[in-house]
């Protein structure tokens, strides 16, 4: 019977998972094991085919790109002159430190795509910098660890590069829909900052009149200027992929160059950073195609073992509402993301759900971005969220217990953008259908 392999095969799975190998090591072991298990020895021969041909498809291209870009742009220190510039453009505003965390964060995710990186940033700069201004402790991580989830979802997004890929999707077009979604999320979690505030003027920052003088218009301009080059930078990327110009892997090379050349304006070049950004890139790359090579080796073997026609068969035998279903599958993703690493469930789960998807008529832009934002806001959602534990790494003073608090009203929050961005899908849709 078809569901007897696949509950074995993921039975497989979790078990590797719970040993704490790579995913990646995961992956290749029960795929060996599979294919000697279905096909025997001769097998292995689809196996060395099936790997090398995907991870030399030409898309995939764009995966080392962009990841050479994340890191070039994540040495380059940014983020202090991030914060210092919005510190100063936005004035005396309630909440305005809560703001500004989210803002950076949001920036940082236009010009990374990693939300490992950025929480682990954000908290040695920007947590500390609220706190020492008399910020909410639990807001201040609520915002920082919500905000940094949003790298993944504002591109270029890695975990987006991967999605596109592994469902067939316009890297492109994906990586733009992810503009919308990012956009609603981050003007939630500020609008949801400022209410408190405004509830409690207590958890803000020593009050507004305690908050520094009122800057000028001068001071204004001069701490707009450093942030045109990043701005330069998220244009090169993203507007020429939306003007047509170019394709997303050509624009993220022409980010590369404008990254070198932002090193040497903020005076962060080095032959050592560029030596510790290719190591960096390398590493990252290698294991991102063996994953993907993997997962998609992984399809192959439900669709020989029927287990994906069977899974159609089942799905259209329920006899249920698409948004039923659509409903069940996203609840299914958000309660198995709190106990399984994000990537390790999105190569697993997408196989499952990509034929199911073509029976339910939704357009796939739409559902696989819906998809990632569930999966990723795991990432900070108990118990195991792994975003909270590199934030308890780098404030190690913080006890579990206060970022579990801090956090469960920031996922409420994004539980709501995602009823919104469900009932309005043109949030997500509206960009790409203009490229």
């Amino acid at each position: 019977m078809w569901w007897e392999t696949l509950l074995i095969l993921f039975a497989g799975l979790l078990a590797l998972f719970a040993t704490g190998l790579p995913i990646f090591a995961c992956f290749l072991i029960i795929n060996v094991l599979a294919v000697l298990w279905l096909m025997g020895p001769a097998g292995l021969g689809l196996f060395v085919n099936s790997m090398l041909e995907t991870s030399t498809s030409e898309p995939l291209v764009a995966i080392p790109v962009f990841v050479l870009l994340g890191e070039l742009l994540f040495r380059t220190g940014g983020v202090r002159v991030l914060f210092e510039a919005f510190d100063t453009l936005i004035g005396r505003v309630r909440g305005r430190l809560y703001i500004i965390s989210i803002m950076v964060a949001a920036f940082m995710g236009a010009i990374s795509g990693s939300a490992l990186a950025s929480v682990a940033v954000l908290g040695r700069f920007v947590y500390t910098t609220m706190v020492e201004r008399g910020c909410d402790r639990k807001l201040a991580m609520g915002t920082i660890l919500s905000g940094a989830t949003l790298d993944a979802i504002i591109p270029p997004s890695i975990v987006g590069i991967i999605l596109a890929t592994l469902t067939n999707q316009s890297i492109g077009d994906f990586l733009i829909a992810g503009i919308g979604p990012g956009i609603t999320l981050a003007l939630c979690f500020m609008a949801y900052a400022v209410i408190r505030v405004r509830l409690n003027p207590a958890l803000d920052s020593r009050g507004i009149e305690g908050d520094g003088p009122v800057s000028t218009a001068g001071e204004r301009l001069r701490a707009a200027l450093p942030v045109i080059p990043l701005l330069g930078i998220i244009f090169l990327v993203l507007g020429l992929v939306m003007l047509g110009i170019a394709q997303p892997t050509e624009a993220a090379a022409t980010g590369i160059v404008g990254a070198v050349l932002l090193s040497f304006l903020f005076r962060t070049f080095s032959w050592r950073m560029i030596g510790e950004t290719c190591q960096g890139a390398a590493i990252t790359t290698a294991s991102v195609l063996i994953i993907i090579a993997s997962s998609k080796l992984f399809s192959q073997l439900l669709a020989f073992t029927g287990a994906a026609n069977g899974l159609v068969s089942f799905a259209a035998g329920l006899d249920l509402n698409p948004w039923v279903v659509y409903v069940l599958m996203m609840l299914v993703v958000f309660v198995l993301c709190m106990f399984i690493d994000q990537l390790a469930l999105m190569l697993i789960i997408v196989p499952i759900y990509m034929p199911i998807l073509g029976q339910l008529g939704f357009d796939p832009t739409w559902f696989w971005m819906m998809f990632l934002v569930n999966i990723l806001f795991g990432g900070i959602t108990p118990p195991l969220g792994y975003t909270l534990f590199v934030f308890k790494s780098v404030a190690p003073e913080v006890p579990m217990t206060e970022l579990y608090r801090a956090v469960v009203p920031m996922v409420a929050v994004a539980f709501v953008a995602v009823v919104v961005m469900t009932l309005v899908p043109q949030i997500v849709t509206f960009l790409p259908s203009l490229n």
